[in-house]
């Protein structure tokens, strides 16, 4: 006879102020920036005590990660057979998420915004470190391919391509295209090499 595991039901008013708690956190993200997205305004704006919130994460930094991981989704990259598929793949993706709402404006502003508060700076960089881990796995696989070097540093893949694309949404507006990433990938193939001998 199989082991029953019980399980404590979720409750449901958990289940309500925790969406309303992010949705608010969200939606002042969006419309006032990071600056006024305060465990008061949260409170304020959703109708969810202070207290209830702090019950769920313990700061606001933690708070607004939740809510930036509830709406920005993960570029991925699937294994497609090569290394140029994959990174391809990942960075149409992101250019993608980059430019599509709300997370073309949400972006630049938790880049600005964590320029001036080091809560921010650290939940960017979590955040960011996260995100780039499709890369890493795609630079795992290439190297099990014997397409490149078994000591190809996957962070530097990811610097390499990842820096075109947020220099462009960031600094120089120009838009994301589906030439400037055949460029992109093509540039960090070329420094990747092949295998070693």
């Amino acid at each position: 006879m199989a082991e029953q595991v019980s399980r404590d039901p979720v409750d449901p008013r958990v289940t309500r102020s925790r969406r309303l708690i992010l949705e608010a956190a969200v939606a002042l993200l969006v419309e006032r920036g990071f600056g006024a997205a305060t465990v008061e305004a949260i409170s304020a704006r959703s109708g969810v005590a202070k207290t209830t919130i702090y019950r769920h994460w313990p700061d606001k930094e933690a708070v607004l990660r939740s809510a930036v991981e509830s709406i920005v989704p993960t570029a991925t990259a699937p294994d497609t057979g090569s290394v140029r598929g994959d990174l391809t793949h990942f960075a149409e993706d992101l250019a993608r998420i980059l430019t599509t709402p709300p997370t073309s404006a949400l972006i630049p502003g938790l880049v600005a915004a964590a320029e001036h508060d080091t809560g921010l700076g650290r939940l960017l960089a979590e955040f960011t470190a996260g995100r780039r881990r499709p890369v890493h796995d795609a630079v795992a696989r290439g190297v099990e391919r014997g397409e490149i070097s078994a000591g190809t540093d996957p962070e530097a893949v990811a610097e390499l391509l990842l820096g075109p694309l947020f220099y462009r949404r960031l600094l120089s507006r120009m838009p994301v295209t589906a030439e400037m990433i055949e460029r992109t990938v093509e540039a960090v193939e070329c420094t990747l090499g092949g295998p070693s001998r």
